[in-house]
């Protein structure tokens, strides 16, 4: 038997809300108030490390390009604190918060991160990521939006305190009507 990934049964659950309010066609004004939307996007940023008092602890900022299903191509912004661990067998924690904004500036979303990475198997220049989303409002037609997602990323450092990552995410949005 398949186990069901905690994304998927989150996007599981909203489907069968959606379809217990929707019902038959004839119960149109049973519909529920909100569009609920499969997200994807890919991005590739560049980001960088700031050392704190904490010797373990960084603070990190990206900044690029989001190619999204819903937003069109926007701008990410990131702000992380990165936790790296006392011992290697352990993952490096990022949490944080991220501004998804349209090209046109008209719109962004909120997010919130929680990630874990550890480092590449094959070069320790390389991190793998995972992170878990939630989004959590933003502004335009995005001011009341909320959702959930997965992403994957890849970080590969350039020096002790930059990095260029790309990721991958797939999720849900929900945006009242």
């Amino acid at each position: 038997m398949k186990t069901l990934h905690r994304f998927n049964r989150i996007v599981l659950a909203t489907a069968c809300a959606a379809l217990t309010f929707v019902g038959h066609p004839s119960n149109a004004k049973a519909a529920p108030p909100v569009n609920v939307k499969l997200f994807t996007a890919n991005a590739g940023s560049a980001a960088t490390l700031t050392a704190t008092t904490n010797p373990a602890v960084f603070n990190a900022s990206a900044t690029g390009v989001i190619q999204s299903s819903s937003l069109g191509t926007c701008v990410n912004n990131v702000q992380l604190e990165v936790r790296f661990p006392a011992s290697p067998d352990q993952p490096i924690l990022a949490n944080g918060t991220a501004t998804w904004t349209t090209i046109d500036g008209a719109s962004s979303l909120k997010v919130t991160v929680t990630g874990t990475a550890t480092p590449d198997p094959a070069n320790p220049a390389f991190l793998n990521v995972k992170y878990q989303l939630s989004i959590t409002g933003g502004t335009g037609v995005y001011a009341s939006a909320t959702g959930v997602a997965e992403a994957e990323e890849v970080v590969m450092f350039t020096s002790p305190t930059t990095a260029t990552t790309t990721w991958n995410m797939k999720g849900l949005l929900v945006i009242p009507r």
